[in-house]
């Protein structure tokens, strides 16, 4: 090979070499802002449920003989409850008592609600215990999560559940933006690689 040829090997290397790294760095700038934007979205969606809660049912939340009221709305078993809250959010919805599931819209293979299973103890400190909202992931059902969790208080102030809800980390629309934004980066490489190539031989 002679110089010329090994010049412009050697200048559409390095092009290739940027364009990887400004791939990798922009996919990782992107994936992370993306996760970002669905806790926020999970944190966003927990406070509007909790307003159309307070909103559609008068009263506070309450217990009664062991069962979870909003006012004088049977929040136990609610499930159409937590089915139209989760057409507002197109995402998991669950209504705790104390740190179990009392009505949700999670379902195991069969269709079952996991109703009567518990929260993790990580919730159950930060939620139940420190009277403060959760945010961070879950595993619902063996897919990922970005959770929000946030207590429900009594007219004293107690603590007697949580609202939950939870954002898909593997089937959001954002999943579109990422294959886009790889195609996109893909495509530009191969076409600078091109122009690189044709620029270094004519000028060599």
């Amino acid at each position: 090979m002679g110089l010329k040829g090994r010049v412009v090997l050697a200048v559409n290397a390095l092009v290739i070499l940027a364009c990887v790294i400004m791939g990798i760095l922009g996919y990782m700038s992107a994936k992370s802002g993306f996760s970002q934007a669905l806790e926020m979205k999970a944190a966003a969606d927990v406070k509007s449920l909790s307003e159309i809660l307070n909103y559609r049912y008068d009263g506070d939340w309450n217990l009664r003989d062991g069962i979870l009221y909003k006012g004088d709305e049977q929040i136990d078993g609610a499930d159409a409850i937590v089915d139209s809250l989760a057409q507002v959010t197109g995402g998991k919805v669950t209504i705790f008592k104390g740190d179990t599931r009392i009505a949700t819209n999670v379902k195991d293979d069969s269709g079952k609600r996991q109703t009567g299973t518990k929260a993790s103890q990580e919730v159950i400190s930060k939620v139940l215990t420190g009277g403060e909202n959760f945010l961070g992931t879950a595993n619902v059902m063996g897919e990922e999560h970005h959770a929000a969790y946030q207590p429900l208080k009594d007219s004293a102030g107690k603590i007697i559940g949580m609202l939950f809800v939870g954002v898909s980390t593997q089937k959001n629309e954002m999943d579109d933006v990422i294959n886009s934004f790889i195609f996109s980066t893909v495509v530009a490489a191969l076409v600078i690689v091109a122009i690189s190539a044709g620029a270094s031989s004519f000028f060599i």
